[in-house]
């Protein structure tokens, strides 16, 4: 008989010196444990956001909490909302570094009212999905280059922090209308949340498949039940059901949100285990996605979406 298989925790990060990253929306949350764990264990981690004031709250509220110890932690701006300051965040970056090992697109929304962004699109498929691509896909020589220089086809990695609610959305991409105009009802909300979660989900297979070979593997993940600021949106009666769940359920702390992250961001594992894949807590393939995952005529199509919003601001 086997015994367990340990979990993987924060004590399992490896040396991260020298390596490069960025997290979105790493100034609350899950996102603050994901960059400060990177931090903890020496990288140097960029922190994007839309707020440099809360960024530099958070960069001192590690610090502070680092017993002594030098975080090498920095801002760059982002505006999920506005597609051309997602294009100049990552141009921004590329005059700031000469390498980029880890990007983990943390930040998103949850079930905010219908209402499209400058760009035209609704807010959750932007900020949950196209924008993480655009950004994503405009630090993508970088992310080469790096690769490049390494004597190891698995430390560049991309991490797309999705949700289990993207089983909550539509089976398929709705190619006719991504921003969900007619979809209303209770759960409305909801399925455009989880439209936008399994988006991002295929966009992790797809860039998995066509940059692997070349040094960069990538991922999506499921953070758990985790009490945040993301639950706040919701003005319908099915957002004021889950934040009463909330207060009144256990939940996961936002550290132990963040290892899934973590876990394929840095475990040695999560490329042997299941590159492209979608993870749940923690390091656990969740083959509820592999639909999705396997519909690889979709997945390219989806990318071509993606790349066209690119495109557009260029």
């Amino acid at each position: 008989m086997h015994s367990k298989e340990p979990e993987f925790s924060e004590n399992d990060i490896p040396d991260l010196s020298g390596y490069v990253a960025i997290v979105t929306g790493g100034n609350s949350g899950i996102g603050y444990e994901t960059a400060n764990q990177l931090a903890l264990h020496n990288a140097r981690v960029y922190i994007a956001s839309r707020s440099q004031e809360r960024v530099n709250q958070a960069i001192g509220q590690m610090s502070q909490a680092a017993m002594g110890k030098t975080l090498d932690l920095h801002f760059l701006q982002i505006d999920l909302q506005d597609l051309k300051s997602v294009k100049a965040a990552a141009k921004h970056f590329l005059t700031l570094e000469t390498r980029l090992d880890i990007l983990i697109n943390n930040a998103g929304v949850m079930t905010v009212p219908f209402k499209l962004t400058a760009d035209g699109l609704e807010t959750q498929w932007q900020v949950n999905y196209v924008s993480p691509h655009v950004f994503t896909s405009s630090l993508m020589p970088l992310l080469l280059s790096t690769a490049s220089t390494l004597n190891t086809k698995d430390r560049v990695r991309v991490v797309h922090v999705s949700s289990d609610a993207a089983f909550f959305g539509p089976d398929t991409v709705q190619w006719n209308d991504v921003n969900m105009t007619s979809t209303k009802g209770v759960m409305e909300l909801w399925k455009r949340y989880g439209h936008s979660k399994q988006a991002i989900i295929r966009d992790a297979k797809e860039l998995n498949d066509r940059y692997s070979s070349q040094g960069i593997t990538a991922y999506s993940v499921h953070p758990g039940i985790v009490k945040s600021n993301l639950q706040g949106h919701d003005p319908t009666l099915m957002g004021k059901v889950v934040r009463v769940a909330m207060k009144l359920g256990a939940g996961d702390t936002p550290l132990h949100g963040a290892l899934n992250s973590l876990y394929c961001a840095t475990s040695p594992s999560a490329p042997v285990q299941g590159q492209g894949r979608f993870f749940v807590p923690v390091g656990k393939p969740d083959s509820r996605a592999d639909k999705w995952i396997k519909d690889r005529e979709g997945n390219s199509r989806l990318w071509e979406l993606g790349e066209s919003q690119l495109k557009r601001l260029q």
